[in-house]
């Protein structure tokens, strides 16, 4: 799992860490039964304080996504297909609004917008 943090974005680390293993586990990159990297070679690897990965981890708990093993650190649960799709569902149409608000402040109209929507989705 490849985890990328941005120093420059106004959210917080442990939130960037948090949304991306929570999107790795609900598109099924982080298979039921992995165990996630500790928290130690986690914040270690991202240069982060083992506090910030704690939060994260915990927090992962909280949503039932993952539980912590004795001996065996954080694993990933079992997650309900549908519940991960309404997950992932929501998070795409979190993006197409702060989208609409970037391209509505750039005078951009809806042909404009799905134009630049075919061409990432091309070039990606």
């Amino acid at each position: 799992m490849r985890i990328v943090l941005s120093t420059d974005s106004s959210t917080p680390i442990y939130e960037q860490v948090k949304g991306q293993v929570r999107a790795a586990i609900l598109a099924g990159d982080a298979a039921p039964g992995t165990t996630l990297p500790s928290l130690r070679q986690l914040a270690a690897d991202l240069r982060v304080s083992v506090i910030t990965i704690t939060r994260a981890y915990n927090d992962l708990v909280a949503e039932g996504l993952v539980r912590n093993e004795h001996g065996r650190g954080f694993v990933v649960l079992d997650v309900d297909p549908q519940r991960a799709t309404a997950a992932l569902r929501g998070r795409v149409d979190a993006a197409l609004r702060e989208l609409l608000a970037a391209a509505r402040d750039a005078r951009l109209t809806s042909d404009d917008i799905h134009r630049l929507i075919d061409e990432t989705w091309r070039d990606s």
